[in-house]
């Protein structure tokens, strides 16, 4: 215990001296916050380690280490370690994965990580998501307000309930991931879009209607968006905008669109 307080103590301090830049805030997830808003970022490492002088974390505290040093700081943020061969974690992974991911903890491999909805299965698996599942779940909370809930599942109209298109506004809708680098590099040209637009010799107002697909619900949402506008699957990736002309995959198909922006692009998008 003493050499896990150390070297979490020791990350958070080198959290605290590293020059971060916030992430640029995003539109907020439309999905009705159905839980209490917790005051952190949790995130859960559920291990088993039998040998009694084994401290079983050293490789996934190096990969906090490693991954998540220049961000911790950018939100409260709470590692929990639970070693399932000690009595009573069995039961207390049990609840977890009942109260955050609604599945039965037996059918899922240990090590596994819990953050935000979300359990990453493997060392790969954990150190290649991590960073990406601590952005969203701290965007999730202290921007948006939003917790996500794994036995709220969303079907057909409720979807995009929330998220209503105007028929005489030019609607894009977009799908992007936080740690994207297509996404991350088309980001400026997204905060640069106009807020209206001049299409046969009128104004029309430009709404951008922004999910990440890591977050809550909205797997489902890009999943039924692709069916409902028949994107075809070899165009089905993130970053993509669809608007009532067409979809657009890709930093290259995006940057061409959004600088002719109005110019070819119709209204009345219908949501699926």
């Amino acid at each position: 215990m003493y050499k896990f307080l150390l070297l979490a103590a020791l990350l958070f301090a080198l959290a605290a001296c590293s020059n971060t830049t916030a992430e640029p805030p995003y539109e907020p997830t439309p999905a009705p916050p159905s839980r209490e808003l917790p005051a952190q970022v949790d995130m859960f490492f559920i291990y088993e380690e039998s040998c009694a002088t084994c401290d079983g974390t050293e490789e996934f505290f190096a990969l906090v280490g490693e991954r998540l040093s220049d961000i911790l700081d950018l939100h409260p943020t709470q590692i929990h370690t639970i070693n399932t061969f000690h009595r009573g974690n069995t039961e207390l992974f049990q609840d977890l994965a009942y109260d955050l991911l609604n599945v039965n903890a037996n059918t899922l491999s240990k090590p596994v990580l819990i953050v935000n909805g979300l359990a990453f299965q493997g060392m790969a698996a954990i150190g290649g998501n991590m960073r990406e599942a601590l952005l969203t779940a701290g965007h999730d909370l202290f921007v948006n307000r939003y917790v996500f809930n794994p036995r709220y599942a969303l079907t057909g109209d409720e979807l995009f309930a929330n998220t209503p298109a105007n028929p005489q506004n030019l609607t894009l809708l977009y799908f992007y991931r936080m740690v994207c680098p297509a996404c991350i590099e088309i980001e400026p040209l997204m905060q640069a879009i106009p807020q209206f637009v001049t299409i046969d010799g009128r104004q029309v107002q430009v709404d951008v209607i922004r999910f990440n697909t890591r977050s809550g619900n909205n797997r489902d949402r890009v999943m039924a968006a692709f069916d409902h506008f028949n994107v075809p699957d070899e165009m089905r990736s993130v970053p993509i905008i669809i608007t009532a002309s067409g979809h657009y995959t890709g930093a290259e198909a995006i940057t061409e669109m959004l600088e002719t922006l109005g110019q070819s692009d119709q209204i009345g998008l219908q949501l699926p």
